[in-house]
């Protein structure tokens, strides 16, 4: 009887949450609704080279059709998916935008590795929550951190590093692993969205196939962190 009531006022909160949302997204203008998406250069932002790597940018999906339901999904209004490759090492940085109000921050939040990786047949196999990483210059704000193996048999593991900023701020995660997100943060998130909309959101991951330790030695890691603390990763009091 006990759990029962659980889930009908679980479902309860998640209905009217949603309603919330549809309330705000009906009571924004046409031009609200049909304005275009606001680029930030983030292809400038981010590296185009690296002395010693080789550089590529990589679409977000192996072909049109799935990259055309990766846009619609996320809702962004500029991306950028680097691959940086030297000796046998890959690292990847992804950063997508989202301009105020542009969508509500639960739903962002709710597209991490632990989600998306998770569901595309990629298990967890380690995982922290309060990751300190820093250039040779400037601490960068705690990240989560996650090591991923590649679906079926594959040998192939991926470390991982992801935030979320929202404004000035970090989104709070919790200290756990996010396939799904926390009731009441959800529940928050969704009322200050229908009230007030959100702030400018920025979601940024970095992946590479060796651990983050053994690219300490290299410039161009540090160039690439530079360039995430420019962003808004820079921990507070850093420069």
């Amino acid at each position: 009887m006990k759990s029962r009531l659980v889930l009908i006022v679980a479902s309860a909160v998640l209905i009217a949450g949603g309603a919330l949302q549809f309330v705000r997204l009906r009571d924004m203008s046409d031009g609200d609704r049909a304005r275009p998406s606001q680029p930030v250069d983030l292809k400038r932002r981010i590296p185009a080279s690296l002395a010693g790597w080789t550089v590529r940018d990589e679409p977000l999906g192996p072909n049109e059709s799935v990259r055309s339901v990766v846009e619609r999904t996320l809702n962004y209004d500029d991306y950028v998916y680097r691959l940086y490759r030297r000796n046998g090492v890959t690292v990847g940085v992804y950063v997508a935008y989202w301009a105020p109000s542009r969508m509500p921050v639960q739903k962002v939040a709710s597209h991490t590795p632990d989600r998306c990786w998770t569901e595309n047949g990629w298990t967890c196999l380690e995982s922290r929550c309060q990751e300190k990483i820093a250039t040779r210059n400037t601490a960068l704000r705690a990240a989560q951190w996650r090591l991923f193996r590649a679906p079926g048999v594959s040998e192939h593991q991926e470390h991982v590093l992801f935030w979320h900023l929202v404004g000035s701020r970090l989104y709070d995660y919790g200290e756990r692993f996010n396939t799904s997100p926390g009731l009441v943060r959800w529940w928050r998130d969704a009322v200050s969205y229908a009230l007030s909309g959100s702030e400018e959101q920025y979601f940024i991951r970095v992946t590479s196939t060796v651990p983050f330790e053994r690219l300490a030695g290299e410039a161009g890691w540090h160039e690439l962190l530079t360039a995430l603390a420019k962003l808004g990763l820079a921990a507070p009091g850093e420069v």
